[in-house]
């Protein structure tokens, strides 16, 4: 998919995540996509399964998709446009199962204020745990 000239470009933007840790765009996007795939599964599963993610775990792959937005911003065009057509995969999917959220509770969960927050912080899922979760906000 990316020659290795490619390759060592992804790798020097990597971002810090917290601590030590850093991750590539590439590591975020494989990430987002699969938070995105596990919060869907979650879905048709009832919220007393201990495997279920819960709204703060949401929050969290919120987190994740901005982290992966500030990492493609650092790609040169061409490299963040063949990214952000794979990224627009699991964007799809995250859509499709999300709803608009007026009331913007991840904002209150995720303890985060509206400003330069990007589309994905104003939908949440519309059924499933983490849908019932959000109910009591």
């Amino acid at each position: 998919m990316f020659s290795e000239a490619e390759m060592a470009e992804i790798e020097a933007t990597s971002i810090t995540l917290g601590g030590n840790t850093r991750r590539n765009p590439i590591e975020l996007a494989i990430a987002w996509e699969n938070s995105v795939k596990k919060i869907d599964a979650d879905r048709g599963l009832p919220s007393s399964d201990r495997s279920v993610w819960s709204e703060h775990d949401f929050a969290g792959t919120l987190f994740l998709r901005d982290h992966l937005e500030k990492a493609l911003q650092q790609l040169p065009p061409s490299l963040r446009e063949r990214m952000e057509r794979y990224v627009a995969e699991a964007d799809g999917l995250f859509r499709s199962y999300t709803v608009e959220d007026p009331e913007h509770r991840m904002l209150r969960v995720a303890d985060v204020g509206a400003q330069g927050r990007k589309w994905w912080w104003s939908r949440i899922p519309g059924s499933g745990p983490i849908a019932e979760d959000l109910a009591r906000y």
